[in-house]
């Protein structure tokens, strides 16, 4: 009888422990539309695209700018694992940047409250990489390749 009881006990014990693991009401794990990759566009248009790792430019291997140009909105759109362009919803996501070379651009981010979408302003010669990183309560979702962005000279001067 003890013997029995103990393992109706035992029984019991795994049964809720199995349940109670796997009803975790813990969302840091629940990230909707897993991202593959980037699209940057300027009214509609594609500035570049990162898929699968390979970085597109619409011309050339740069985005180019002339000195003094200002640019944007630039909205950040993600590509999901199935193609479709994505813009992460709600306040847990967030998106940082950064820059290999200080003072060849300036980016004005968010615009407002929109973490994903930002302005450029070409401020001197040079050439400058740009990463974008995607959060998801405070940890990386997704990191970009490095995007080039080369400052020219304006063509007035």
């Amino acid at each position: 009888m003890k013997k029995s009881y103990l393992l109706t006990l035992f029984t019991a014990a795994i049964l809720i422990l199995t349940a109670v693991s796997c009803d975790s009401n813990d969302d840091h794990d629940d990230h909707g539309e897993v991202p593959v990759g980037l699209q940057l566009s300027l009214n509609g248009q594609m500035l570049v695209t990162q898929d699968s790792g390979t970085v597109t430019y619409a011309s050339g291997d740069a985005i180019e700018l002339p000195v003094g140009a200002e640019v944007g909105p630039v909205d950040v759109q993600f590509i999901a694992e199935d193609g479709d362009l994505f813009t992460p919803e709600g306040s847990e996501y967030g998106l940082e940047y950064t820059l290999s070379q200080n003072g060849v651009i300036s980016v004005e981010h968010p615009l407002g409250n929109n973490q994903f979408q930002f302005n450029v302003t070409a401020v001197e010669v040079g050439e400058t990489t740009v990463t974008l990183d995607l959060l998801h309560d405070g940890h990386s979702d997704f990191e970009t390749q490095p995007i080039t962005v080369r400052v020219s000279q304006s063509e007035s001067e």
